[in-house]
């Protein structure tokens, strides 16, 4: 019986231990105040965390702490003086913006001290010192010491209130009070975040100042390489005053240019000595081009491995652009970056606050921000807050204030409506600017056109250089023989539009895989439409499968579109066109080249090309579709291109362009043998565009094949980075490997031959470089008089052979034998022989 008594008791005291109520995240409980609650949730987090606190020294510091946190590595200094004392303070970004007075590492030292037995430091210090606080709205504030308290008190008159906030007044006068301070008590402190929302303040009138002086419209008309209008020197103008803004404006407006006119402005003032830009990774090289196109100023795309890139974020350019997704990997090693001008594209995809990337972006330390979102942002309360955060973390307050104010919820916690939209509007009155096309309709051109750089991925452009290396090999044989046979012909054509197709997706050379990129961008695009604007918009490309993958994917969205292609009966047209025109709910057009003679489709402003025809005139019947007589708004052109392919060389030779105008691949004639003439021209354009190998390098090396150039790269080299550090952007593709000559290679011709049956297909004979050897020279011959007794056993093969070998005057009617032949060597070499023959 006694031990049994005894267990109870034992029993009874455990039982007796219960855990503190857990308090919901999602819903504020009925028995407490919003602060209640979030204080409340900031003291169940303190409970739940392993930090590792210790204290400064108590003599010099009293009250001071560190706070380590174990998992996220980083450290946070508090001070505590009492749990209601207004000189509580932590360095966490959560104190700072709460308004509460503590977040979780204070509360956790609260609980340390009792757990320690530790003595409060409620007394007054001794010393002096200018602080901020982050009580509301945020004052650089004064609190008195018990040294010289009286000569402080009245040092202080002149530039604090009473109550210890320092008078708007004193904001160019500060630094006075503090030499005075530091000459009156050498105790005397002021911390670091004071003193940045002194020279914060200071910059911006500054600045504000600046705008005003008359000689600023000189300065704007001067400032990039290209006019501006009214509206984007507005835009310019609201960011530099601002210092961290957002620019919201419509797609089409030019986000882009007014970034870099703010750029080039503070530039130029003096304000900054390095941009950073923030992109998609598919927008890289689209800034680069803009930059150097619009500023006479250096810009370098940061990419590569994370070493490389670490260098580069170094380099002496002004402007430097790194993706998103580099930027959070180097972030996550580094900890942080720093730059004087922070520009970030695209921010609606960091719209998810707890992303690693949007995590990353705001460890980003800038003096000034500019910001770019064509989504409209007034109706996604939540989200905008998360882009706000980017600029000014202190603009729309708390965010469980925030909530509280502007979200209305069901009882099962799903938003239902919203509410004080007026007054965030004035929130962000002076940080966010959006203003859409009908408001600048006068200041607007006609017609706009866009390039949009989309890579490919990995397995793209893999598939791309394979090709591209059969095609270096062919523009090598004709330029050392001034001749392709049919079959090379043939080869070739198929080659570019092969390269072409897989620009756009691998789904359009199998119907299998899919790998690509543009499919992404093109609904990234639409989506901006879509949320911004009632616009509706065409898309074309040339390969009816690329456009199947488009509609499957505004199948998915459950939005309205009319699918033209060159199987559509032409009865059916009309209706995609009136549907397109009349219903507002049928947002995009999609068709390919063959199903689009005769559209008229004015109702739509926006065009996107998922991929550029060789044609130009089939590129502006495209862009006629919408541009034309009668049509009342103003155009918006959007181009693909897959940068590092076939697609930017179109884009960029205007001469390669120009060759095939006659049609030969848009038309789908790519099994036609060229005239002499036609294959010269073609060939010509085509050898500038591709280079070809040359002689193998005298020293130990390899040929690497990649299209633009050759590299010679030795056998043996240092190591490359290891698989995990392989980062977003690869230096060297799969395929270009595979075309390696890693061992020496017997002639150009054994390589031809040697890529092209690793691609399944049949090689010519070609003539080589080298004597071939007597059987060779016999099973030649064979081969030949083989092929030819199968030529002329067939009356339109010989028809084919004697047209290529006959050739008749149009103006004389005179009739030529024309023989291909290597060269003039070759020709005198078999003169020499048949002379011989003869004598």
């Amino acid at each position: 019986m006694e031990k049994t008594s005894k267990s109870k008791p034992k029993q009874k005291s455990k039982k007796t231990k219960k855990a503190p109520p857990k308090v919901s995240y999602h819903y504020k409980p009925d028995n407490l105040t919003l602060e209640q609650w979030q204080i409340a949730l900031r003291q169940q987090a303190a409970q739940k965390e392993n930090f590792a606190i210790s204290e400064m020294n108590a003599k010099e510091y009293p009250g001071y702490y560190r706070v380590a946190n174990p998992v996220s590595h980083n450290e946070y200094r508090v001070v505590f003086r009492g749990h209601e004392s207004p000189w509580n303070y932590c360095s966490c970004m959560d104190f700072k913006t709460s308004q509460l007075g503590t977040c979780k590492h204070l509360e956790a030292v609260k609980l340390w001290i009792a757990e320690k037995r530790k003595k409060i430091h409620r007394e007054q210090p001794s010393y002096t010192s200018v602080y901020l606080s982050y009580r509301k709205e945020r004052k650089v504030c004064l609190r008195i010491g018990t040294d010289n308290a009286e000569e402080f008190r009245q040092l202080a008159q002149p530039y604090f209130t009473p109550e210890g906030e320092m008078r708007p007044e004193s904001l160019n006068t500060i630094s006075e009070f503090l030499h005075k301070a530091f000459q009156l008590n050498n105790s005397f402190r002021w911390y670091n975040d004071a003193w940045d929302f002194i020279a914060e303040k200071r910059d911006k009138r500054n600045r504000e100042k600046f705008l005003e002086e008359e000689n600023t419209d000189a300065i704007f008309n001067s400032l990039l390489k290209t006019p501006l209008f009214p509206y984007q020197k507005e835009g310019i103008r609201f960011a530099y005053r601002a210092g961290k803004s957002i620019i919201a404006d419509e797609m089409g407006l030019g986000k882009t240019i007014q970034a870099i006119g703010t750029a080039e402005l503070m530039r130029k003032q003096g304000l900054v000595s390095s941009a950073l830009i923030l992109c998609p990774t598919s927008l890289k090289y689209q800034w680069k081009k803009e930059i150097e196109k619009f500023t006479d100023a250096d810009a370098i795309v940061i990419e590569g491995n994370h070493l490389k890139r670490k260098e580069l974020y170094k380099a002496e350019e002004f402007y430097k652009i790194v993706s998103y997704n580099s930027a959070c990997k180097d972030i996550q090693v580094m900890r942080s970056l720093t730059t004087d001008l922070l520009i970030m594209d695209e921010v609606q995809r960091l719209k998810n606050w707890n992303t690693q990337i949007a995590k990353a972006a705001r460890h980003i330390e800038s003096a000034y921000a500019v910001v770019l979102s064509g989504t409209p942002l007034e109706n996604k309360l939540e989200e905008l807050y998360s882009v706000v955060q980017f600029v000014d973390q202190y603009a729309l307050g708390p965010y469980y204030q925030f909530v509280d104010q502007t979200i209305i919820k069901s009882d099962t916690g799903k938003t239902i409506g919203y509410k004080g939209l007026n007054a965030v509007g004035e929130q962000l009155h002076d940080i966010l600017l959006r203003r859409r096309k009908k408001d600048v309709a006068l200041q607007l051109p006609e017609r706009m056109d866009k390039i949009l750089f989309v890579p490919m991925t990995e397995q793209q452009q893999a598939m791309h250089d394979e090709c591209q290396s059969i095609v270096a090999q062919l523009v090598m044989k004709w330029n050392r023989q001034r001749f392709l046979s049919e079959k090379d012909q043939k080869r070739l054509l198929l080659l570019l539009s092969q390269m072409r197709m897989v620009c756009d997706s691998t789904y359009i050379l199998d119907q299998k895989s899919r790998y690509d990129t543009k499919v992404d961008e093109v609904m990234n695009i639409l989506n901006n439409v879509f949320e911004s604007s009632d616009e509706k918009v065409v898309i074309f490309s040339q390969w009816e499968r690329m456009t199947r993958l488009i509609a499957a994917e505004l199948d998915k969205l459950g939005i309205r579109y009319e699918y033209l292609h060159g199987g559509v009966p032409s009865e059916k047209r009309k209706v995609l066109m009136e549907n397109f025109t009349e219903l507002p709910e049928s947002r995009v057009f999609i068709s390919t080249d063959a199903g689009s003679t005769g559209l008229n489709l004015q109702v739509a402003s926006i065009l996107i090309n998922i991929d550029l025809p060789w044609n130009p005139a089939i590129l502006e019947q495209r862009i006629a579709r919408i541009y034309r007589i009668g049509q009342q708004r103003n155009i918006q052109i959007i181009n693909l291109v897959a940068p590092s392919s076939l697609e930017e060389r179109i884009l960029s030779t205007l001469n390669f362009k120009t060759s095939l105008f006659e049609g030969i691949l848009d038309n789908g004639e790519d099994s036609i043998f060229l005239e002499g003439s036609k294959l010269d021209k073609i060939m010509e354009n085509i050898a500038s565009s591709f280079a070809t190998p040359k002689e193998k390098n005298k020293e130990d090396g390899t040929v690497i094949l990649t299209g633009d150039q050759e590299e010679i790269k030795p056998k043996t080299s240092a190591p490359t980075d290891s698989p995990n550090e392989a980062e977003e952007e690869k230096t060297e593709s799969e395929s270009e490997r595979k075309a390696t000559l890693e061992e020496k290679p017997q002639t150009e011709e054994e390589l031809h031959e040697g890529i092209l049956e690793e691609m399944g297909g049949i090689s010519d004979t070609c003539v080589s470089s080298e004597k071939p050897a007597p059987a060779q020279l016999i099973q030649q011959g064979v081969s030949f008089l083989s092929g030819l007794a199968k030529t002329l056993q067939s009356p339109e093969a010989t028809r084919e052979l004697v047209d290529s070998l006959i050739e008749e005057d149009k103006e004389t009617g005179q009739t030529t034998l024309r023989i291909p032949v290597p060269d003039k060597e070759s020709v005198t070499n078999l003169l020499n022989a048949i002379g011989k023959l003869f004598s």
